[in-house]
């Protein structure tokens, strides 16, 4: 690992596979609140081979305490865990470890501790892989669910991308315009790798309330090309222009991985031009249009908002909040969608986090409000199988969400926040 990442002592420590655990489902909602009082981990899953599953890990230092037990130095202390269970809500343990990090950092530089686990995975079937992480120095605990899928060998966990520059994974399924990148197959050996690029330009999240069946994805792609893998089973790649590059190596299947370049500066939101499409939710259809077409985007926005709020410094805070809202709904939620564009990202854009998370291996629930309270709010979703990413999510509509939608909407047009964050 190069030194420019970070300085690292790994402590393996195996914890014993004959421990009984019970996994919740229910997840804390800081998990979808960007702050520095939690710890918010990056992982890639690769299946190596058919016996090793490689858990890569990436943690802000940032979101962690650095403290000076020797009275000289400033270290973190961190310990990662996993434990490999055959369903989601099983008591039986396949495998299970631990590694401890601690990190120096004297100068207080801003970086990323990033290393890796070996997972033992045998057989051809879907695990789950419950992992903890324990900042020791703040006693703060975060977890976290990830599907192991060894069903067949052409799907995505069967890949793994990396940065050619800085040779470590992406953690993420989006690149930029002109970026390289490596992608490695599980098997070493000199085959070809086929590409099909799609241009989409896919609509809004209905609002919850609507009851209208959705466009089904039209898979013919806009064009396709070949790459060869070398012997090693890598290939180099750069992005050439926005889109989408799914790889595979078999053109009669949907299995692949999958690279998405949604612009130059995602998940950030930083262009005019891409702040107004998220106000197509709270604005009406001739607000919006006007807003489109406008030659002065960023003016016609803070006029919106100035006429939403009252006045400017009202206005700068609920903008603030508002595309605050997005750029995280972009880092949880993006799927072949930019995360403001999903369900999960339209309804934690207009109502924030959630008080309460409840996750499956195929849905997650939340609650805005007490739990088992008449007048919470609670809003399912199902994943969907798609052969593009592992974080799609649909929405359970229903028409009894029409009024809370629209009170909710109504709160941001008179420039306040629904729910503070």
């Amino acid at each position: 690992m190069k030194n420019t990442l970070l300085f690292i002592l790994l402590l393996l420590i195996i914890i014993s596979c004959n421990t009984h655990h019970k996994l919740s489902n229910k997840t804390e909602p800081s998990s979808y609140k960007h702050d520095s009082n939690t710890i918010h981990p990056q992982f890639a899953v690769f299946n190596k081979s058919d016996s090793i599953t490689e858990l890569h890990f990436k943690i802000s230092s940032k979101e962690l305490l650095y403290t000076r037990p020797d009275g000289q130095n400033f270290t973190s202390n961190v310990l990662i865990s996993y434990r490999l269970i055959p369903a989601y809500d099983s008591r039986e343990i396949i495998d299970s470890s631990s590694v401890r990090i601690v990190d120096l950092n004297n100068t207080g530089a801003d970086k990323y501790l990033i290393g890796k686990m070996n997972v033992k995975s045998f057989g051809r079937h879907e695990c789950f892989l419950r992992v903890t992480i324990i900042d020791l120095n703040k006693n703060v605990t975060v977890s976290n669910v990830l599907t192991i899928d060894k069903s067949n060998d052409l799907n995505r966990q069967n890949f793994i991308v990396k940065s050619k520059e800085k040779d470590v994974p992406l953690f993420c399924n989006y690149a930029k315009t002109g970026e390289e990148v490596v992608i490695q197959y599980k098997a070493k050996m000199a085959v070809n790798i086929y590409v099909r690029y799609y241009k989409r330009d896919f609509p809004l999240a209905a609002p919850p309330f609507s009851l209208a069946d959705p466009e089904p994805f039209k898979y013919r792609a806009d064009s396709t090309f070949t790459l060869q893998l070398s012997s090693d089973g890598n290939v180099n790649f750069t992005v050439a222009k926005k889109g989408f590059y799914h790889f595979q190596l078999d053109t009669s299947k949907r299995e692949g991985t999958t690279i998405f370049n949604f612009s130059d500066v995602f998940p950030e939101v930083k262009k005019a031009d891409d702040m107004v499409p998220p106000l197509r939710f709270i604005t009406t259809k001739q607000e919006y249009d006007e807003l489109t077409l406008s030659t002065n985007k960023k003016a016609s926005i803070e006029k919106f908002w100035i006429n939403c709020s009252g006045n400017q410094e009202k206005a700068r805070e609920v903008i603030r909040k508002y595309y605050n809202r997005m750029q995280d709904a972009n880092l949880y939620f993006t799927s072949y969608l930019e995360g403001w564009k999903t369900d999960r990202g339209m309804i934690y854009l207009i109502y924030g986090a959630p008080n309460t998370i409840y996750r499956s291996a195929t849905s997650e629930t939340w609650t805005y409000g007490e739990e088992n309270n008449i007048n919470s709010l609670q809003y399912t979703f199902s994943k969907v199988a798609n052969p593009f990413t592992d974080n799609d999510y649909t929405l359970e509509r229903s028409g009894v969400y029409k009024q809370a939608w629209y009170v909710a909407v109504d709160i941001w047009r008179q420039g306040k926040t629904y729910l503070q964050d």
